[in-house]
Formats: structure tokens, sequence, C-alpha cells
């Protein structure tokens, strides 16, 4: 059965009121950091990947630990101010735990705590001592990893790893937040340090979006291409993901382009991203499609991956979102037409067979945040009704037993596991609900963590 046919909770006239009484009881059931984490570090709440047991719960991440789950309630705080006490229990929680100064990333160590307060202080005031102490550390590393990204352009080589420019572990992350500090920061002198680390991060990618191929293997290679750090058995390739691949780099400058940060090239490098991702689409019977990735066996026959899991983290809808902010920031209706045509085509080919959870990362409520985002973006009605039956589907999945709301469901996974963060747990999913229930966009803008904003 498709997994976007109408379903009772579509019919129903009351799908909407349901949605935010869901969210306010997996808001209740998160909102004490100690339950929080008895529940999830039980033995058994692992993901079990080949020769290593990985806990769903890291308290100083922004993916599955206390900052991930204080953006809920940023985000709630707004229109309940007592709110603002979990939040604050959770970043409490998460700064305890003890500051990490490296490796730094979005999604883990003092940069997600720093995102997450934030997107507290945008939410309803405060924590300018918290971003403050944090700023210097994360301003002075962006600038230090975004010139050894220059450097190693400059050099002739590839990026060769993608947590050196991705929106989980690289600079396009970063520099979302970067960005948010210095369009909103309230000490000036905070807001121009975030500004020229900012336009070292942008430069660094405007470098490896026009650098020239490489040779290698026989074969000329984009700038982008990985050689390093790869995991699950994957080969060399040139990502297209939203959470690993071009995609996200894509979608930064484009949202900087957009907000008046602009350095030099930045526009056509934006171009050269989309010159590569147009040199892959294909159509298929679902429409304009972008794939997970490219490998040095798909580069000398000409011919991508079939069409697989299309969600936030990889696949057409994630890219979609990307290509249609570079639509935006440039001025090419073209490209914002196809990006719609490519999001309505991958949520007509999604399936229960390949999607297997609720959550933001490649379940159903990360279509569902991108779909909205579109169709605000937009207006087009289509959009509104695909949200309509995105939300059922994430709706129909509470269930009242499991301790958080939501149960996620991985072939990896010993049973079905209890996670209560933002990218893979209960409170991304209450967030993306939150959207739809409210009928309005996150007045944090707490979805620039995915560059979707």
């Amino acid at each position: 059965m498709p997994s976007l046919a109408p379903t009772s909770a579509e019919r129903s006239p009351t799908h909407r009121k349901e949605a935010a009484r869901i969210v306010t009881e997996v808001a209740e059931r998160l909102a004490e950091p100690g339950r929080v984490v008895e529940i999830a570090r039980e033995p058994d709440n692992l993901m079990r990947y080949p020769g290593n047991e990985q806990p769903v719960w890291d308290p100083l991440l922004l993916s599955d630990g206390h900052p991930g789950v204080a953006l809920l309630y940023a985000e709630l705080a707004g229109d309940r101010p007592e709110l603002r006490a979990p939040a604050h229990a959770h970043l409490t929680a998460g700064l305890r735990s003890g500051i990490r100064r490296s490796p730094q990333s979005l999604f883990g160590g003092m940069v997600a705590l720093a995102f997450a307060a934030q997107v507290s202080a945008t939410g309803f005031g405060g924590y300018s001592t918290m971003l403050s102490g944090l700023d210097g550390h994360i301003i002075a590393q962006a600038r230090e990893r975004a010139q050894a990204d220059r450097e190693r352009t400059s050099a002739g080589r590839p990026v060769g790893s993608w947590d050196r420019y991705d929106v989980l572990s690289g600079t396009a992350g970063i520099g979302r937040y970067l960005l948010a500090r210095h369009t909103s920061a309230a000490e000036r002198d905070v807001r121009e340090a975030a500004g020229l680390a900012l336009r070292d991060v942008l430069q660094s990618l405007v470098a490896s979006a026009t650098a020239d191929d490489h040779d290698r293997h026989g074969t000329r290679l984009p700038p982008w291409w990985i050689t390093e750090g790869l995991e699950h058995g994957l080969d060399e390739h040139v990502n297209f993901g939203l959470a690993h691949g071009i995609t996200g780099p894509l979608a930064l400058l484009s949202v900087a382009w957009r907000a008046g940060f602009r350095v030099e090239r930045q526009d056509e490098a934006i171009e050269r991203i989309m010159a590569l991702l147009d040199h892959w689409r294909r159509t298929d019977e679902f429409g304009p499609r972008w794939p997970h990735l490219a490998t040095l066996e798909h580069l000398r026959n000409g011919e991508p991956p079939e069409r697989w899991r299309d969600s936030w983290c990889y696949g057409t809808a994630g890219a979609a979102r990307a290509v249609y902010l570079a639509g935006a920031a440039l001025d090419r209706p073209d490209w914002r037409t196809d990006a719609r045509t490519a999001l309505h085509g991958a949520l007509r080919a999604a399936s229960d067979e390949l999607i297997r959870d609720s959550a933001l990362c490649h379940g159903w409520s990360g279509l569902l945040q991108i779909t909205l985002r579109m169709a605000h973006d937009s207006g087009a009605p289509e959009c509104h009704t695909l949200a309509d039956r995105l939300a059922a589907r994430v709706v129909e999945a509470f269930d009242p037993g499991a301790p958080f709301g939501y149960r996620y469901s991985h072939t990896l996974a010993a049973r079905d596991l209890d996670r209560p963060g933002f990218l893979e747990g209960a409170a991304g999913i209450a967030l993306a609900l939150h959207t739809y229930a409210t009928a309005s966009m996150p007045t944090t803008s707490w979805d620039s963590a995915l560059l979707l904003s």
C-alpha cells in the first residue's frame, strides 16, 4: 500500500488538533532530563554496527543529546512560557556534561550547545553569557578549519572527506550557526566576529566549488571527491545528500546570499554546484531526481544508481530543498520549479518498505518539514495536500506505550529503540508536528540546523 494514501487520520477534520495534542504529550515526556537519560541509556537501547555497539544518547549532541531536546522547548516556549524551564534544564545538563573543544561541528560539542542556546535566545531571550563564552572558541576554530580547507584546495587536492564541508560534521553546518549569530546577536562585536568567520567559511566552500576537476585512477573527478573516512562499505564517491553531500554547501551559500552576506564568486559557486547536480539529474516514472552519490564506476559508465529512499539526509527530497533555495537566491524560476516537481515525485515514490520511522533524518517527519517549508515558500496547493498526508502518517505512528511517544526502527537494532533526540528521535518529530499543527513556520528557525531555512 502506498504510504501516502489517505489514512483515517487524514480523513478526520481534527487531525491537526491531534498533532498538537501529540506535541504536548511528547513535550511532557521529555521535560525531565534525568528521566530522559535513564531511559535512553538502557543497556539494550543500542545501534549495533559491525564490531561496534553505539548508544543512542550523548549529552552534548544536537542529534541525540540535551541540545537537541532543548530545541523543542525553545520553539514551544514562545506560546507557553512555562516551557522555558525544561529548555534551560536540558541546556544546563548539556553544559554540565563537559565541553569538548575538538572536534567541533553543528551536531556535536560546543557548536551544538551554542546553536541550542541561540535558538532558545531567539525564542525567549537570555543566554548571552553562555554564548559569548562559547563563541570565542567556535569562531577561532572555524577560521582555522576554513584556512586549512583553502590551503588544501590551493594545493590542488580534493576535499577528501565529507566531515570537512558537510552539514552534520563540517563547515557548512558551522557556517549556518555563524550566519545566525551574525544576523541576530545583540552585541555588535559578536556580529562582526561571527561575520569574519562566516566569510572565511564561505570563501573555503567557494574555493572548493570553483576548483578544477582532479585526475585520479585515470578519471577526471570533481573537487568534492571523497576518499577518506568512508563508512559502511562505501566506495570513493561524490556525495549529493543534504546531510553529507554538496547540497549542504549549496544550501548555505544560498541562504547566506539571500541574507545579503556575500563573498567573491559566491554566485559562481552556486552555479557550479548546480551544474554538477544537473549533470547527474535523471528522470524516472516519478519525475526528476538526484542520486545519493556517484562512485568511480558511475562516473565511468555515466549512469548514477537507481532511486532509493528519498529523505532529508539523502536523496531527492533534501536535495530538492537545496535546489529551491539556490533558485530563490539567484532568481532562477526553472530551478525552483524543478525542485517542486522533484519533491512531489519523491513523495509519490515514498513507501513503508523504504521509510521505516517517523524521524527527521530519514523518516516521515523530515519529509513533512521539507514539504511545509516548500508549501510556505511556493504557495503551491499540492504541497499543502501532501503535507496533510505526511502529517497523518506521523500522527498515526504515535505510540502511547513508548516512553517518548515514538520508537525508532532500524535493521541494525535488536529492538525498536527509544530515542528522545532531535535528528532521529521524538523531539525532532514533535517539532515537525508543531510546524504542521500551528500552520506557521518556526519562530526560532530550529530547522536551520537541517539547512532547510
